[in-house]
């Protein structure tokens, strides 16, 4: 019946202790252990105390997580981190209990991979955006069981594939005090528009660049600026074409190259929308060089 019971449990895990000398990448993490448990009613778990850092991913079910004395409700679509040295007991919901996978790993870097997820003793529970994809994994890595070095490597490519995503997550995701995230990717896409605008700039290639979705940045962007990265490029060239048109006599074909755009008709549509008169008008009206007022300047509205 014990045994029967350990069946109906763990569905499907394997121990590898990779040790650094074998695992050691540049990444300063080695994989421990993986794998699946179909919980039954109130299955329990501690308290016990981790040398390493183990993150549970919740695929179905709820169940409680009890550390540093408080108590965490969880439920599908959730994981839930346990610290090295740090006493924690978790158990299964009585009437929905849950489902989950987990990864066990260690390593210099362990701790600052963690954090960089979201993770902090503070906040051990956090939301994934697509547990199906850390499941999918994990079941890759579990295929490959043998202790050699192909299936090391295809254990390893796993973990970092479900950190990685892990921490691209904490990127999208909005902390429930409005903390900013840990790099200012709005600050870093407006100085970018700043330095670049005179080029072909593409949003969609910024977010690209920068390793977060369009959607994403235009949301940080907006709540930087109060404008879409769009809207901001095309007010940053605006700035700098009312400027080069007020001071210097240079052609409307060149001020619109200096300011992003091959065309200048296009680029004189754009500015009058914006400031209510094509770009020769401006000059004559704003000028600062005295010598360009009355001088003919190409036309190219």
């Amino acid at each position: 019946m014990k045994e029967r019971r350990k069946e109906e449990i763990l569905e499907y895990s394997d121990f590898f202790r990779e040790g650094k000398e074998r695992s050691g990448t540049a990444t300063g993490i080695s994989l421990d252990f993986c794998g699946f448990e179909h919980c039954l009613p109130r299955h329990s778990y501690g308290p016990y105390v981790r040398n390493n850092y183990v993150i549970h991913a919740v695929i179905s079910g709820k169940g409680i997580l009890d550390y540093a004395g408080k108590r965490w409700e969880i439920r599908g679509g959730q994981m839930f981190v346990l610290f090295p040295g740090a006493e924690a007991t978790y158990y299964a919901d009585k009437n929905d209990p849950w489902y989950y996978c987990w990864l066990g790993f260690d390593g210099r870097s362990a701790g600052k991979i963690v954090e960089s997820i979201g993770f902090s003793e503070q906040t051990p529970v956090l939301t994934l955006s697509d547990v199906s994809r850390i499941e999918s994994e994990i079941r890759k890595m579990l295929e490959a069981r043998e202790l050699t070095l192909d299936c090391q490597l295809r254990r390893n490519a796993g973990m970092l594939e479900i950190l990685s995503t892990m921490i691209r997550d904490s990127v999208e995701r909005e902390t429930a005090d409005g903390s900013p995230n840990i790099y200012s990717y709005s600050e870093y896409a407006v100085r970018y528009i700043n330095n670049h605008f005179s080029e072909k700039v593409r949003i969609q290639d910024l977010a690209d660049h920068i390793g977060i979705s369009r959607s994403y940045l235009v949301k940080l962007v907006k709540q930087e600026t109060g404008m879409s990265p769009q809207e901001y490029l095309i007010e940053t060239r605006m700035r700098r074409a009312s400027d080069l048109l007020s001071r210097t006599n240079d052609s409307i074909r060149v001020v619109a190259a200096e300011c992003g755009y091959d065309d200048a008709l296009a680029f004189s549509k754009v500015f009058k929308s914006r400031f209510g008169l094509n770009p020769t008008e401006y000059r004559e009206k704003y000028s600062k060089n005295s010598a360009s007022r009355g001088r003919k300047t190409e036309q190219g509205h």
